[in-house]
C-alpha cells in the first residue's frame, strides 16, 4: 500500500527541519581577535571624533576593524560584526575626519547625500586615503596599543 500524502509531507517536512536545524549562526566558526586601541594626536593636540581604519595588508586576509576617537584622542577597535578588537598581522591605517567645513559633526537628522555635498576632508590624504597612507601596524594575536602622531600642516 502506498503512504498517503499526509504522511509524505510530513516526514518531508521533518527531513526539511533536521536539515535546517544545522544552518545557525552558533555553527560558525568565530574569527579570532586582538584587542586594539591607542590616540591620534595631530601636532601635539587630540584628533577628536576621527575615524581611524585598520585594513588587512599583506598576508592578512579578512576585513577591516575601525574605531572613533573621543575627546582625547582615545579609540578601541571594532571589527565589521561589532565584536571587539582587530585581526592579528599586518594592517595599512587610515584617519579620516569627514565633517563640515568648521570640523564639527554632521546634525544627526542631515541625509548622507547632504553631508557628501557640504562635508570636507579635514585629514591629509598622506594619512585619510587608503591609496596614499604610509602609515601601517603590525597586531601580534595579544593586540596592544598603537598610537599615531600626525601633522596637519
Amino acid at each position: 500500500m502506498l503512504p498517503s500524502y499526509n504522511t509524505t509531507a510530513f516526514h518531508l517536512c521533518l527531513l526539511l527541519l533536521i536539515a535546517l536545524s544545522g544552518c545557525n549562526s552558533s555553527n560558525t566558526p568565530e574569527i579570532p581577535l586582538a584587542p586594539v586601541a591607542g590616540t591620534v594626536m595631530a601636532d601635539g593636540e587630540p584628533v577628536v571624533k576621527a575615524m581611524v581604519t585598520f585594513f588587512p595588508n599583506g598576508d592578512t586576509i579578512g576585513k577591516p576593524s575601525f574605531g572613533l576617537t573621543d575627546e582625547t584622542g582615545h579609540y578601541e577597535l571594532n571589527f565589521v560584526d561589532d565584536r571587539k578588537g582587530c585581526l592579528p598581522g599586518k594592517h595599512l591605517v587610515t584617519i579620516s575626519k569627514f565633517a563640515q567645513p568648521d570640523g564639527s559633526p554632521f546634525p544627526k537628522d542631515m541625509a548622507p547625500e547632504m553631508q557628501t555635498a557640504n562635508g570636507i576632508e579635514h585629514i591629509p590624504a598622506r594619512f585619510s586615503s587608503s591609496q596614499q597612507t604610509k602609515l601601517y601596524a603590525e597586531v601580534s594575536a595579544e593586540g596592544g596599543q598603537f598610537p599615531f602622531e600626525i601633522s596637519l600642516k
